[in-house]
């Protein structure tokens, strides 16, 4: 079965411009964002309420593992057997001390960063756990010392169309 994502062109001007006020401040009071946009409070309670559902967004704290004490963030590249980047993928997915999983395409066909205790844990995640699921052919890992640039704060692309209308406005 296919997996459906959510599509953010279907979100109007003001589901837009609410996800961009929460990402500017997740704890932004409906009240002030209904006032900036000159809705009523219920309006942007029911859509954010529909956002959530939808999982058009989430709400959270997105804290630095390095500066909160985590003492060895890695990230992992991994090369699996045709036709088991999925499987590979879920199971990794399942590990606590897995915080992102990605799949693509090139040289590797997963991304994953992990948090661990120690060196040790890292070398026997690695060698114990990734590198027996099956499927896996090969992985290539970075310790990370310093993180420079983490953003999870992003905007919405702005639709063609609109893009067309605002240069003849």
């Amino acid at each position: 079965m296919a997996n459906k994502r959510a599509d953010y062109t279907n979100l109007d001007e003001v589901d837009r411009k609410i996800v961009d006020y929460l990402r500017e401040d997740g704890r932004m009071a409906y009240r002030e964002i209904a006032r900036r946009l000159d809705v009523s409070e219920g309006t942007v309670r029911k859509r954010v309420n529909k956002l959530l559902e939808t999982g058009f967004i989430k709400i959270l704290a997105v804290g630095d593992p390095l500066k909160l004490g985590v003492p060895v963030l890695a990230a992992t590249t991994i090369k699996v057997a045709p036709g088991k980047q999925e499987d590979v993928g879920d199971k990794l997915a399942g590990f606590d001390n897995v915080r992102y999983v990605a799949l693509g395409v090139g040289a590797k066909d997963l991304m994953v960063e992990s948090l661990h205790r120690n060196l040790d844990d890292l070398h026997d995640f690695l060698a114990n756990t990734v590198g027996q699921l099956p499927g896996v052919r090969d992985l290539n890992t970075f310790q990370v010392v310093r993180i420079k640039k983490s953003v999870w704060d992003w905007s919405i692309p702005i639709r063609e169309e609109e893009l067309s209308q605002s240069a003849t406005d």
